[in-house]
């Protein structure tokens, strides 16, 4: 390597001073992974999608977020594991799999677990072979060591810049072991004493690295108690209320309905539905000193066949209606996160019957609970729980009504057992969908809905502000998407409906509502208050798309003549008489940047006209027609939709 000797350095900084040389490139530095995952509290929806699994390779790995992208799962929960670290700070592996989860958008809870051969006791990896049970479950025996990893594995993770994995991902939430209450998870049996020492020696560590993330007791199975045989009560006696932030549960109801009665006996005060054993979680929290939300970090049914015992074995249908119906329940009774177990079986068939619980099969085909989560998560992913409708029967017939942002109702309902019909009470003012488990769609009218519910759940969404009916297409337009319809020039830009509201995925592999027009496509987005709860979609740049264009390649240019305007953004510009149109109806908000430069293009009647691209709109020249109707929109939507 060459070196500069200091007359040579002050020439250099002399010549760059004057002009003679160029000045060094400044780095851009790239945002942070953590910045496109989401922030706590995680929503409802989460999924164990085990991508740090060693037994996944790359390429599964990076399917199964690929997978999860369309059904807006948003948050996982991911084994972190001592045992298989390594000695270094920092561990390759899982950089790399905690980065393809950042950088697709998916927050994540870190599970901590597993043991290392040093820190194993001798008596207990015999115990593990006598019993068949892998040796990594032995408790450590170091617990003082344990922390010192998890302080460095936490350090690497928070996403704040400094000692970060590559990328600065980040693990919003941690959770201390797996199932400690269990005997085969922590070995050579259930210990509160040990478990109390780990817990409160590595909140200690998690909350040294990283005071804004959230501590998790390892997830406890919850029957008649919270922890086997009340584990929990004694952990918390010596490991403190203080210790943990939020308590993590394992409900599993594996052989029944979520909410079969017969699980109940109100005599005895007993009560082992999923709603059941959430009360018993809330009072056991609240008698302790409150202040602690729960989730389920752990739940499922199994479509195991004749792998497993008869009674685990549930079939497509029945895992994806009682996975519907816990995620319900579960908002109804205030939980504020469910981690479905899981999305693929990483066991590969080894552990029965709780792999199967899957909602993707073997080969990464969806099962029925794969579509059901997608259309869940569409329907309610920003909805508020405000109680029980009013046909809800107890034991009966299910009524829980939620409402989003941008005054949407959305009842979901379902029998507990066999089908009812019911007259749905619809509300004056509001437009009417009914809404399948598995997203189609069917518009609903009258003062009442006659509709046949079974086991299956079923959404009614109600929307406000009325609906308009086009003879011409025999399509209507309702709610929030008729008043952006209206507010946003009706026929003249938009034209005529084409569809219904429908379930689509979009480039971004999220399934939402829309609707398309004759010249663009509508899209729900009720995570906003209105008016940007509806979006027009990129049609302008999936029409290029669509030609094998993408309009990065597209010629740009540096400037604009007087008359125009120049958009640095996408290096275009905008001249007469595309200009005026573009500012008299909208603008950026309703046609986007431009994203190419007027050029002669065949159009939809056979003619070659001058056209310009936006992100949203093709604009047409029409020289022959007088100077208010010149410029025409393209009808990008006929020539899309699916």
């Amino acid at each position: 390597m060459m070196r500069l000797s200091p007359l040579m350095i002050i020439v250099v900084m002399i010549l760059i001073t004057i002009g003679l040389l160029p000045p060094a490139t400044p780095t851009v530095q790239a945002a942070p992974l953590a910045a496109r995952q989401p922030g706590l509290p995680p929503s409802l929806f989460g999924l164990n999608m085990y991508i740090t699994g060693r037994e996944r390779s790359e390429a599964e790995a990076a399917q199964l977020v690929r997978l999860a992208g369309p059904i807006g799962a948003r948050w996982t929960r991911e084994e972190i594991c001592w045992a298989c670290w390594g000695r270094e700070i920092k561990n390759d592996f899982y950089d790399r799999r905690i980065a393809m989860l950042a950088e697709a958008g998916i927050g994540i809870i870190g599970m901590l677990l597993t043991t290392p051969e040093e820190y194993r006791d001798p008596a207990c990896v015999a115990h593990a072979r006598r019993v068949n049970e892998p040796e990594y479950w032995c408790a450590p025996t170091d617990m003082d060591a344990f922390a010192r990893w998890v302080g460095q594995v936490v350090e690497r993770y928070d996403g704040d810049g400094s000692q970060d994995a590559p990328g600065s991902p980040r693990i919003a939430a941690w959770e201390i072991w797996n199932e400690p209450d269990m005997d085969g998870t922590w070995l050579p049996r259930a210990d509160p004493v040990a478990y109390a020492e780990m817990l409160r020696k590595a909140s200690a560590a998690i909350r040294a690295a990283d005071p804004t993330a959230l501590v998790l007791i390892g997830g406890v199975y919850v029957f008649d108690a919270v922890g086997e045989k009340g584990f929990l009560d004694r952990v918390v006696d010596l490991a403190g209320w203080d210790s943990f932030d939020v308590l993590s549960i394992h409900p599993w109801l594996i052989d029944h309905a979520p909410d079969n009665p017969a699980l109940i006996n109100p005599r005895e005060r007993f009560d082992v539905t999923i709603p059941g054993r959430l009360e018993l979680a809330k009072r056991w929290v609240a008698a302790r000193g409150g202040g602690k939300p729960i989730w389920i970090t752990e739940v499922g049914w199994s479509t195991c066949g004749s792998a497993c015992a008869p009674q685990f074995a549930k079939n497509g249908e029945e895992q994806a209606n009682y996975m519907v119906r816990t995620f319900v329940l579960a908002a109804a009774a205030g939980i504020e996160h469910v981690s479905y177990f899981q999305l693929s079986d990483k066991f590969k068939g080894g552990q029965q019957p709780w792999g199967p619980a899957a909602i993707l099969n073997d080969d990464l085909s969806p099962k029925p609970a794969y579509q059901a989560y997608g259309t869940m998560v569409s329907q309610l992913q920003f909805a508020r729980y405000q109680g029980t409708g009013s046909l809800h029967r107890q034991g009966v017939l299910v009524n829980h009504r939620f409402t989003l942002p941008d005054g949407v109702v959305v009842d979901v309902l379902w029998t507990i057992s066999g089908q009812r019909t019911i007259d749905f009470p619809l509300a004056t003012g509001l437009s009417a969908t009914l809404v399948e488990r598995d997203g189609q769609l069917r518009e609903l009218g009258g003062g009442t809905a006659r509709l046949t519910i079974s086991e299956r759940p079923v959404y009614v969404r109600q929307v406000t502000g009325g609906s308009r009916s086009f003879a011409e297409t025999g399509q209507s337009i309702r709610g929030s998407f008729l008043r952006t319809w209206e507010r946003g020039g009706g026929l003249a830009i938009y034209g005529l409906p084409i569809t219904p509201e429908r379930l689509e995925r979009g480039s971004d592999g999220v399934e939402r509502v829309v609707q398309w027009f004759e010249r663009t496509r509508f899209e729900s987005h009720p995570q906003h208050r209105s008016p940007n709860d509806v979006l027009i979609g990129l049609v302008g740049v999936e029409y290029l798309a669509r030609q094998g264009l993408d309009w990065r390649s597209l010629p740009t240019v540096d400037g604009a003549p007087a008359g125009c305007r120049y958009f640095p953004e996408t290096r275009h510009s905008l001249c007469p008489p595309f200009r005026a149109y573009w500012e008299r109806n909208g603008g950026l908000a309703t046609f986007g940047f431009p994203i190419s430069e007027p050029a002669n293009e065949t159009v939809e009647n056979g003619r070659t006209l001058s056209v310009q691209y936006f992100e949203r709109a093709r604009f047409e020249d029409h020289p022959d027609l007088s100077s208010a109707n010149r410029v025409q929109l393209s009808r990008l939507g006929v020539r899309l939709a699916p």
